[in-house]
C-alpha cells in the first residue's frame, strides 16, 4: 500500500464510526434498533426455525442459528455493522476463535471488500478452513483472546483496515438481537429465555428485545464454570477478567464482558448459570437426537441449562399450559472427532 493510500485509509478509519447509522441512544440499545438492523440484513441471513420439544413440564422454543449459512448467528452482527459502512471501505478485520471468522469473512465476500481475520492457534480445524474458503487472509496468534485483539488492532494500523469486533459494538449486538426478534415473532410470548455469554452482543441484543416484548420473561446467560467473567462481573457490580478459561466451548473464552454490552446485561440479565464440559457434550447428543441438529459446545451451551432446569420445573395445574422456554442454539460448527465424543456421552441424571 503507497503512502498516500495509507493516510486515506487511516482518516477513513478514524471518521468511519461517524458514518454509522446512531443507536436511539448513545450507549444504549433498544428495540427500535434492533428492527433497523433487522432491515438492513433482510435477504442476507437466514431466517432460521424455531423447533418445539416438551422436556419435563416446559416447552422449549429452540432457535436454530446453527443452520445460518456459515453456520452461527454471527453473520447477523457482521452484516449489521458491514452494510452500513461506506461505500469506499478499504477492508475490513476482525479477530475470533472461528464463527465470527466465518461471518466477517463471508459478509466481506458479498459485499465486495478484503477481509483479514486474526484467530488463535487452538481454533477448530473446521472453522479456519470455512474462513480461509471464503477468501479471508487468516493471521494466527497465541490462544489468548487478548493478545488477537491486540494483533486485530495492529493491523487496522498498519494497513488501513476496518475493524469488525465480534461483540463490543452496538451494530453488532443490534444484529444479534435479531435472532430474537425472529423467536418471538414466531413463538409469541416467553416466560424465560436462554441464551450463552461470552463478550456480550448477543445476549445485549437478545435481551434487550426480550425485555421490550415479553417483559415478564425470566433472562438468563450461560457461561462455562471455569469462564464465568459475566457471572463474577454482574457480582462485582463492573467487569472483572478471569484467566484464560479451559472449556471446550471455544466460542466462549472471552476473558471479560465488553465494555458497551456489560451496561445493558446488568439491566437485563435475571442470573448467570454455568455448565461443564459434559454438560455441553450431553446437550450436543441429546440436540443430534431430539433435534436433528448438529451443535457445537458454544451452540449447546444454552440447551444444557434448560435441560437440566426443564427436568425439575413444576407441572402446570390441570387445564394450564406449561411454561414456554426460548433456547439459542448459537452455532453447530464442529469437529467431527468431538462431535463423535458427544454422541457417546449420556445426559446427566
Amino acid at each position: 500500500m503507497d503512502k498516500s493510500r495509507t493516510r486515506r485509509a487511516k482518516r477513513f478509519i478514524r471518521d468511519y464510526n461517524c458514518a454509522m447509522p446512531p443507536v436511539a441512544v448513545p450507549g444504549t440499545l433498544t428495540l427500535a434498533d434492533v428492527r433497523a438492523a433487522a432491515a438492513r440484513i433482510e435477504g442476507r441471513i437466514q431466517r432460521t426455525p424455531v423447533l418445539r420439544r416438551a422436556v419435563g413440564a416446559a416447552e422449549l422454543l429452540c432457535k436454530a442459528e446453527s443452520l445460518q449459512p456459515t453456520g452461527a448467528f454471527k453473520l447477523r452482527g457482521a452484516f449489521s455493522l458491514m452494510t452500513a459502512l461506506p461505500l469506499d471501505t478499504p477492508g475490513v478485520v476482525a479477530h475470533s476463535s472461528g464463527n465470527h471468522a466465518q461471518a466477517v469473512a463471508w459478509a466481506a465476500r458479498e459485499l465486495g471488500i478484503t477481509a483479514v481475520i486474526v484467530m488463535p492457534n487452538d481454533a477448530p480445524a473446521v472453522k479456519r478452513a470455512c474462513t480461509e474458503a471464503l477468501g479471508a487472509e487468516v493471521i494466527i496468534v497465541g490462544p489468548d483472546s487478548d493478545e488477537r485483539a491486540q494483533r486485530a488492532e495492529e493491523l487496522a494500523q498498519e494497513r488501513g483496515l476496518v475493524p469488525v469486533p465480534p461483540f463490543d459494538h452496538l451494530l453488532i449486538a443490534a444484529g444479534q438481537g435479531t435472532a430474537a426478534l425472529e423467536l418471538v415473532e414466531e413463538a409469541g410470548p416467553l416466560q424465560r429465555f436462554y441464551a450463552p455469554v461470552s463478550g456480550g452482543g448477543l445476549m445485549a441484543g437478545c435481551a434487550t428485545v426480550i425485555a421490550a416484548l415479553c417483559p415478564d420473561a425470566e433472562i438468563v446467560g450461560i457461561e462455562p464454570e471455569n469462564g464465568d467473567d459475566t457471572r463474577r462481573s454482574l457480582a462485582a457490580g463492573e467487569r472483572v477478567a478471569v484467566p484464560p478459561p479451559r472449556t471446550l466451548a471455544d466460542g466462549l473464552r472471552v476473558r471479560r464482558p465488553g465494555a458497551l454490552t456489560f451496561p445493558i446485561l446488568q439491566k437485563h440479565v435475571a442470573r448467570i448459570e454455568t455448565v461443564t464440559d459434559r454438560e455441553l457434550l450431553a446437550a450436543m447428543g441429546w440436540a443430534l437426537i431430539q433435534l436433528q441438529l448438529v451443535l457445537e459446545p458454544s451452540g449447546a451451551a444454552s440447551l444444557a441449562v434448560a435441560l437440566r432446569e426443564a427436568e425439575k420445573a413444576v407441572n402446570p395445574a390441570p387445564g394450564t399450559e406449561g411454561p414456554h422456554w426460548g433456547v439459542l442454539l448459537s452455532g453447530g460448527n464442529v469437529d467431527p472427532s468431538l462431535l463423535a465424543s458427544a454422541i457417546a456421552t449420556p445426559a446427566p441424571r
